[in-house]
């Protein structure tokens, strides 16, 4: 029998609903511990013994990984972001790559207006102290009345720019893609330089993927030049901020606050953000809930299948 994995803690999770589904495409299932988030290295390369297709997660399928993996054929990602995996090698390989656009753009966007609401209203700092026997009474900001630029205009972006529209908020956008310049004409959203809209919007939302032209682009200059007292939320990926600007721009009070589901290094390993106040720190988890995680079970599970040789 064909031998392939599963290495998405999500799908591992719920994998007594999708068993059948492996059986009835006469495969051999493999679930190797994950003790983390993500295989890498090593720990990626004894998991794949064998394996001939995977359905992945964040796990780090570089160009040494794939050499030590000769009867790997196709790797099915979980979800959107491609950037630990290789592409070019993998081609060169023969491997067949695929992912699962469109799966939680809702539920993703719905978690960067949590952290919106959040952040403007202080709810968490007012819910901590609260608990400690305090009774604040922060003014906040109404939500119809600020304006917010989407940094990154995929699903996620267009669903959340959509979102912060019917909310009253003035909605710019930043992506180079010709549909991002279509959907912004199409809906009344300014596109232009990121760095630029930044200066001019109460909150800078990040929805972007991981590439050469976003890792490390919310830096200490881009943060430095944001409107003084604005916020900044990033449910993209956390490679694209530099934490230790945004905490400098939180501890010297240039930002407001800032929420962060994602980060450089995961899981978080950063004392001085941990501990700094007016931080909403999350566990990249924006896109974990019960319908969107089977939804794109489904999907993965497909993509795997349909593509075995």
């Amino acid at each position: 029998m064909t031998k392939v994995a599963v290495t998405c803690t999500h799908l591992i999770r719920d994998i007594d609903g999708y068993r059948q589904s492996f059986a009835d495409a006469g495969l051999d299932l493999v679930l190797p511990d994950v003790p983390g988030q993500e295989l890498a290295g090593d720990e990626l390369v004894a998991a794949m013994d064998g394996i001939v297709g995977v359905v992945a997660g964040d796990d780090q399928f570089t160009d040494e990984v794939m050499a030590q993996l000769p009867d790997l054929k196709v790797i099915s990602k979980w979800g959107i972001g491609l950037d630990g995996i290789d592409l070019p090698r993998a081609a060169d390989r023969g491997i067949t790559v695929t992912n699962t656009p469109g799966m939680f753009g809702h539920e993703v966007a719905e978690q960067g207006l949590g952290y919106l609401f959040a952040l403007v209203r202080g709810i968490v700092d007012v819910d901590r102290e609260v608990r400690a026997g305090g009774w604040p009474k922060p003014v906040g900001r109404s939500i119809g009345a600020l304006s917010a630029m989407v940094l990154g205009l995929g699903d996620v972006g267009k669903t959340l720019s959509t979102k912060l529209q019917a909310l009253g908020v003035t909605v710019s956008g930043s992506d180079p893609s010709p549909a991002a310049a279509e959907f912004g004409a199409t809906n009344g959203i300014a596109i232009g330089d990121a760095a630029t809209l930044a200066q001019e919007v109460d909150v800078v939302m990040i929805t972007a993927p991981l590439n050469n032209a976003t890792r490390g682009m919310v830096d200490a200059a881009f943060i430095g030049a944001m409107k003084p007292g604005s916020w900044l939320i990033n449910v993209g990926r956390g490679p694209i901020v530099v934490g230790s600007a945004v905490a400098d721009a939180v501890e010297s009070g240039h930002l407001a606050g800032a929420a962060l589901d994602v980060f450089e290094i995961e899981p978080l390993v950063d004392e001085r953000i941990r501990n700094l106040p007016n931080m909403i720190l999350g566990s990249h988890n924006a896109s974990n809930t019960y319908e969107a995680c089977h939804r794109t079970h489904e999907r993965a599970i497909a993509n795997l299948i349909d593509n075995l040789p």
